[in-house]
Order: C-alpha cells, then sequence, then structure tokens
C-alpha cells in the first residue's frame, strides 16, 4: 500500500486540481449564503449563537423567518452535490492515468515514476469519462436494488416479530438489517473501484461485463480488495472522529478560532482527497499484480472511446 500512497502525496500538482475543483464547488454556495445571511439576519443573534455548535431549536427559529431567502440556496448545495459527484467521475480516468508512471506497478517498486502532466491528466480524464458515467448508472442500480433488499427484509422482520421482541430487540434487528446494507453497500462500490480499473487497464468498453470481472476479482481476493477498502474507511472515519474532537476543545468563539477552525477544515478535505487517490492507485496496483491483465497501455497514450 505504501507505494500508491509515495506516489498520491508526490502528485501535488494533481491534487492542487482535485482541490481546487472541490473548493470551487463549495464556494459557489458558500459565498451566496455568506452574502444571504449577512443581509437577511440584521441584528439577529442565531449564526452567533449557532458557532460554538448546532442548535435545532435557533436553526429552526432562523428558517421559520428567512426560509424563502435561504431556501433556494440549500437546493442549490444539493445540486452542487450532483455536479460534485460527477465531476469525481470525470477526474477518475486522469487519476488512473496517473498511476501508469513508468514501472509503478511492478511488484517490489518503491521509487515510482514522477513525472505529471496537466494535459494528459485531462485527456484522461475526458476519455473515460463516457465509460465511468455508465459504470455510475450500473453501480447505482445494484445500491439501490441492495438498500431495497435490505430494507424489506428489514421491514419485515421487525413486523413478523413485533410481539415477540421488546422495542430494544426490534431495534437490533434493524441496526442488523441496516449493518447488513453497510456491507452490501461498500461490497458494491469497493467493485465499483475495481470496476474503473478494469475498464481504464483492460480497455474494456461495458459497463455491466467490468463490473462482472470486479466482483468475481473482488470475491477471489477479499481480504486485500474489501478488506484494504475498510481500513480506508476507517481511516477516513478516524479523521473525522478527529475533526469533530478538534472542534469541539477550539470552538468557534472568535474570529482566530474560526479562521483556525476553517484551515482545519481545508486540510481535512484534502486529507479525504489523498484517500480517495490512494484508494483508486491500490485497485490499479493489485490489479495489476494479479497477472490477469489484456493490455497495458503504454505511458502517454489515451486510449479513444
Amino acid at each position: 500500500m505504501h507505494s500508491p500512497l509515495l506516489l498520491t502525496l508526490k502528485s501535488r500538482p494533481m491534487l492542487a486540481i482535485l482541490y481546487g475543483a472541490s473548493l470551487a464547488l463549495g464556494l459557489l454556495v458558500a459565498l451566496p449564503l455568506f452574502s444571504t445571511l449577512t443581509a437577511e439576519d440584521a441584528d439577529s443573534l442565531a449564526p452567533l449563537r449557532m458557532l460554538p455548535g448546532f442548535d435545532y431549536t435557533v436553526y429552526s427559529d432562523f428558517m421559520a423567518e428567512n426560509e424563502k431567502a435561504v431556501s433556494p440556496l440549500l437546493r442549490v448545495g444539493r445540486w452542487v452535490g450532483v455536479a460534485y459527484l460527477l465531476l469525481s467521475v470525470f477526474f477518475a480516468g486522469g487519476i488512473l492515468y496517473r498511476f501508469t508512471q513508468p514501472g509503478f506497478a511492478q511488484p517490489g517498486n518503491t521509487k515510482p515514476g514522477l513525472g505529471f502532466r496537466t494535459v494528459d491528466f485531462w485527456r484522461a480524464s475526458s476519455t473515460y469519462f463516457g465509460r465511468y458515467l455508465r459504470l455510475l448508472g450500473v453501480t447505482g442500480l445494484f445500491v439501490f436494488s441492495a438498500g431495497l433488499i435490505w430494507l424489506v427484509i428489514g421491514a419485515l422482520a421487525i413486523v413478523a416479530l413485533t410481539d415477540t421482541f421488546t422495542e430494544r430487540g426490534l431495534f437490533g434487528i434493524g441496526a442488523g438489517a441496516f449493518g447488513l446494507f453497510s456491507i452490501a453497500v461498500t461490497f458494491i462500490l469497493c467493485v465499483g473501484d475495481y470496476a474503473k480499473v478494469i475498464m481504464f487497464r483492460d480497455d474494456e468498453r461495458g459497463a455491466f461485463r467490468a463490473f462482472g470481472t470486479a466482483v468475481r476479482f473482488v470475491w477471489r481476493n477479499l481480504r486485500a480488495t474489501y478488506g484494504r477498502y475498510w481500513l480506508l474507511i476507517g481511516l477516513g472515519t478516524g479523521l473525522f472522529g478527529l475533526y469533530f474532537v478538534l472542534d469541539e476543545l477550539i470552538g468557534m468563539s472568535n474570529w482566530f478560532t474560526i479562521g483556525l477552525m476553517l484551515l482545519i477544515q481545508q486540510a481535512f478535505i484534502l486529507s479525504r482527497i489523498v484517500l480517495k487517490v490512494w484508494n483508486l492507485g491500490i485497485a490499479y496496483n493489485l490489479y495489476g499484480q494479479t497477472g490477469t491483465l489484456r493490455a497495458h497501455m503504454p505511458t502517454g497514450d489515451v486510449a479513444p472511446m
């Protein structure tokens, strides 16, 4: 796992592009929202009262008075979330192309190539966007199916055992169904990442075929693939928890602490981007070490759609 991480950390121009895109999308909502709050709150103390922590009562009172001005911006925020998802799909090809540096995928290599060409990154991103967009649809279909199945199973189990178990027992059944749903969804998302690698390295154009091949590959190498995927989830969850601990310790009581928490927040956003790139690098490296490749894309060439 160290070789993909090494190349990820040394890919500062690529990380800057990914971070800049994420920051730009965030500012599309943050700046208008800040202007609206500044114009609407007048002498209201609600924004200041929510700085130390979220207070639903204060939030609901503020929204009751300013809902017409704020609600459209919140809807824009949801559309920005969709745009961020599509942007993540777009950049996947460029990220994987970064790992085609000479000698990177060779077992035991600890000095991956460091060259980065922005034009190749953008070209690879645009080249594979169509394929990965279809793969997103396939992955979403399976995630929806898994959610529906475990929702139905959990609901039927609760209804059937209502007279047998206490509320605590029924809650346990619901939590168990949610846990199995989480396992199924994370497995599907892990498979989706390896399907991206297969479409990239094997020049596979069929999203369903790539997904099926990825399912077999992940299942045969469950510990190396899904196990590492959960390790990265654990790291991300730990960073998320650390952020809230720092937020609780530092607070946002003045401009200095607000600025400090803003810097910490951006550092955590950048760390999440690093985890995402690292995850794709692990998948690329692991799939390349299995000896199942049918084709290898030479550095400097981007295959057509």
